[in-house]
């Protein structure tokens, strides 16, 4: 606090400055002093409670900004009895909220989800090694090797231990009931100690490892028992599906929707189908359920053999339009190689070897058509665009398919049968004239 030379004072931005909050009231006293006076100070005005920042404190916080300097709005607290005559008004900076300006991250760089997102932690790249030499490629390749043998001895070591202790709870808890099976440390032990888990041979390893493999299989793609545990299942494993979208929504931005029991979308994306189709969305989950209910097929009667023909042609006919950009393309099994390949230049890489080229119609085992169908699913069966130098070679091979065009000119005109009779025996004349001359 600093007094001035007519008695009053001034305020200095400290932390116990009530002066800068223009609360004091000054009254003069006998001796012509200055009485400071408490019962003037207005205990409801909330400015009380308010301590503004000081000069010091706003620069730091907007560092390579400058705002104009206002007067300081505690000088309307100040009574009109008050002699001001020599106050000195304290320098302050409003609050940037209060003041209208561009926001910086609009102008700033956008190229990457990063860069948009300027206070979020990033994940750092990976760096790109540098280029090798031919010796430092083979040392490499060498200490690869070895780390992969190590890793590999290691995880079969895990993988046999595991396979001996699924073994012996086979074995000891099958027929004990609920409550009194042997616990994992239970049958580690039983593991350890018995002889004839000790000294196995690679065929008996192998055993071991493939039972527990086929468990493990079985549990991924049994059949729930009962209703309650279907639900339970979907519940859980739709909640990890839900986070694992979630989180990649935070770290790539992506826009994901799910459609469960009930519909879950990252950010706004579930107002897509309101915008765009004008219907909202709890009808779509409507008829969605209504059309899952009527539907009422077991696994076998969903993979029969004209429901999987009817998937692997629609993924045919869908990969083909992607790869194409034609939303009205066919697809030609009968002439494909002229139809599909040599038109738009594309291709069916890995189709079974085993199952012959046609339409899926036509292909008459289950067997066959879901192994087709699984290659669709997995990619390895997929559409691809052919280089301009394998279409080049292609059509080399092939040769022309094509009859030549004849112009409209009469000198290329294609002659007609008249004249191409009247041709060859004008061309036949001159032979029997030079026979007869010889003779």
């Amino acid at each position: 606090m600093t007094w001035t030379s007519a008695g009053d004072f001034a305020a200095t931005g400290g932390p116990d400055d009530l002066g800068s909050l223009g609360f004091y009231h000054t009254e003069r006293n006998a001796s012509g002093g200055n009485v400071h006076s408490f019962d003037s100070i207005d205990w409801e005005d909330l400015s009380l409670y308010t301590m503004p920042l000081s000069v010091e404190e706003l620069q730091a916080i907007n560092a390579d900004t400058t705002f104009p300097q206002l007067r300081d709005p505690s000088m309307a607290n100040l009574s009109s009895t008050s002699d001001t005559s020599g106050y000195v008004p304290p320098s302050r900076i409003p609050s940037p909220i209060e003041n209208t300006r561009p926001d910086p991250l609009r102008d700033a760089n956008s190229s990457t989800w990063a860069a948009r997102n300027p206070t979020r932690s990033v994940i750092r790249a990976r760096t790109p090694p540098p280029r090798l030499s031919d010796a430092q490629k083979a040392s490499r390749k060498v200490k690869r090797d070895q780390k992969m043998e190590t890793t590999k001895r290691l995880h079969d070591a895990v993988q046999l231990t595991n396979a001996l202790i699924h073994a012996k709870a086979k074995e000891m808890n099958t027929d004990q009931p609920v409550g009194s099976r042997y616990t994992l440390v239970e049958l580690r032990e039983m593991v350890a100690n018995d002889p004839q888990m000790k000294g196995l041979t690679k065929d008996e390893k192998a055993g071991y490892i493939a039972a527990l493999s086929e468990h493990r299989e079985q549990n991924v793609t049994n059949v729930r028992g009962n209703n309650m545990a279907a639900a339970r299942d979907v519940l859980l494993t739709t909640e990890r599906v839900v986070k694992e979208l979630d989180d990649l929504r935070v770290r790539t931005g992506t826009y994901a929707n799910i459609c469960r029991p009930s519909m879950h979308g990252t950010d706004n994306s579930e107002d897509f189908w309101e915008d765009v189709y004008d219907i909202p969305m709890a009808d779509y989950l409507r008829q969605y359920e209504q059309w899952a209910c009527t539907q009422n097929q077991n696994l076998n009667e969903r993979d029969s053999l004209e429901a999987v023909r009817k998937q692997v042609r629609k993924m045919i006919v869908r990969g083909l339009i992607a790869v194409t950009g034609k939303k009205n393309i066919t697809m030609n099994y009968s002439n494909y190689e002229t139809a599909v390949v040599e038109t738009y230049a594309v291709q069916l890489i890995g189709w079974p070897a085993s199952i012959k080229f046609i339409n899926p119609s036509n292909i008459g085992t289950v067997g066959d058509i879901r192994k087709l169908r699984d290659a669709l699913k997995a990619r390895t069966c997929y559409w691809a665009a052919l280089t301009r130098n394998a279409t080049q070679e292609r059509s080399d091979a092939g040769g022309s398919r094509k009859r030549k065009a004849y112009s409209h000119n009469r000198e290329n005109k294609r002659p007609s049968k008249k004249a191409r009779k009247m041709a060859a025996s004008s061309s036949e004349a001159p032979k029997e004239e030079d026979d007869f001359e010889a003779k």
